[in-house]
């Protein structure tokens, strides 16, 4: 059976690894352009293929959700599914896109919207923090205002959800930052004031989309028969939390599907800088009461909590600790001298935290899992970090042989270009382990 899965896997065309001819409206994936999102259509074959190995009793989980993409392919073979993020705008987006909604609500509730809009004259600006002028224009401040209140007044928590994720998307169109990078730059001023943008018309066409996108995702749902009393048949559960800390469930899991980060986030896609600006305008009692972390205090405060972010201990210890783990890295790492070798350092410190990640994941995986990793490599003083030997070395050194890999290009993730001192790499690996034990 192993021989004909690993066939199965490895026969996977290059077009439908590469993303090349996928639908957009697939997945309810376009509701929010978040960052280096997974193209469903990508880890689809491979989640039917591993499912049908485990008897189609499948139970899913991906500890780095991001965007969810993983957790909605799950959905549309009937797993259950849980995932967890660090970031408060993943887990607003992942409850949404994890929901039922009915189309006709969602009409509704954005005729009421859109009305009470229409209907509020004040100029009264609901949000403050520093550099808001910065980020927003004036008659931006006023609009975008107009819509957080009548969001507020929805009374529906669900429905309330949906909105922010839509004023999420509105923000990223219509700030002054620009949307061609994830770390936050600001316009030039000739186009700030050159732009013809409403933020009431941005958010009125994002909504009609995500209405339309979400009750296409939820129509494949209905017609597989895993829509039953208008609720999931399956167990979807979408928490915030710390991967580097502990995985916050007690479940087991036979399928562990995820993308982690290439490097911590401040060098490589920094989630939380896109995150910053749409997070003002959202209540954290309306995403999750339980997150701990003050992630609007700068715009770097998710991303310095992510893997890598912090200096929790001496670098001597963590590469004693963990060029025993991985030859790679350790040729990597001691190749630099000074400036180069502070740069390498962080690293090493991203490795340290996957590495402990994956330790606190192991456990809620049961005998004869599978874990399907998607890493890139990168550039650091013009030399490749080699993620996927790293990946493969961590998870040797536990006990946890590779199954299978795959290679493909990066078409269609949105990434960045260029980074600080870091370069994106064009290909991906797939990385699939076997836990046996």
């Amino acid at each position: 059976m192993s021989e004909n899965l690993k066939r199965h896997i490895e026969a996977i065309s290059s077009e439908t690894l590469n993303g090349e001819n996928y639908s957009r409206s697939d997945f309810a994936r376009s509701i929010l352009n978040y960052p280096a999102m997974m193209v469903p259509s990508v880890q689809e074959p491979i989640i039917e293929a591993l499912s049908y190995a485990l008897n189609k009793n499948v139970s899913l989980m991906d500890p780095f959700m991001g965007a969810s993409n993983t957790l909605v392919t799950g959905m549309k073979y009937g797993m259950n599914v849980f995932g967890q993020d660090i970031n408060p705008l993943s887990i607003l987006l992942s409850q949404v896109k994890t929901s039922f909604y009915q189309k006709e609500e969602l009409i509704d509730a954005e005729k009421r919207v859109i009305s009470s809009i229409n209907d509020d004259n004040s100029d009264v600006i609901e949000i403050s923090f520093i550099n808001i002028d910065k980020w927003f224009t004036k008659d931006i401040q006023i609009e975008l205002s107009k819509v957080y209140r009548a969001i507020r007044r929805e009374p529906n928590l669900k429905t309330r959800k949906f909105f922010w994720v839509v004023l999420a998307e509105t923000i990223r169109l219509t700030s002054n930052d620009r949307t061609s990078t994830f770390k936050m730059h600001m316009r030039p001023i000739e186009e700030i004031n050159s732009r013809q943008i409403s933020a009431i018309k941005t958010f009125t066409s994002v909504s009609k989309k995500n209405i339309k996108n979400i009750s296409d995702y939820i129509s494949v749902l209905i017609q597989s028969g895993y829509i039953k009393k208008e609720k999931y048949v399956k167990n979807i559960d979408v928490v915030w939390g710390d991967t580097n800390s502990e995985i916050k469930t007690k479940k087991t899991f036979n399928l562990l599907v995820t993308s982690p980060p290439y490097g911590d986030n401040q060098t490589t896609v920094t989630y939380g800088q896109f995150s910053y600006l749409p997070l003002q305008w959202i209540p954290v009692e309306d995403i999750d009461d339980s997150i701990t972390i003050d992630y609007l205090k700068t715009a770097q405060s998710i991303d310095n909590k992510s893997l890598g972010g912090q200096v929790k201990e001496s670098i001597n210890e963590i590469e004693e600790r963990v060029f025993e783990k991985s030859k790679t890295l350790k040729k990597f790492v001691t190749q630099f001298k000074d400036n180069e070798k502070k740069k390498a350092e962080k690293v090493t410190r991203f490795i340290n935290d996957l590495d402990n990640s994956i330790d606190k994941m192991l456990p809620r995986m049961k005998k004869d899992s599978f874990l399907v990793w998607t890493i890139g490599n990168r550039n650091v003083n013009k030399q490749v970090v080699q993620n996927d030997l790293i990946l493969k070395e961590l998870f040797t050194h536990k006990g946890v042989s590779l199954f299978t890999d795959l290679e493909r290009e990066i078409l269609s993730k949105r990434m960045p270009g260029r980074n600080n001192f870091s370069n994106m790499m064009s290909k991906e690996k797939i990385l699939i382990f076997k836990k046996t034990n």
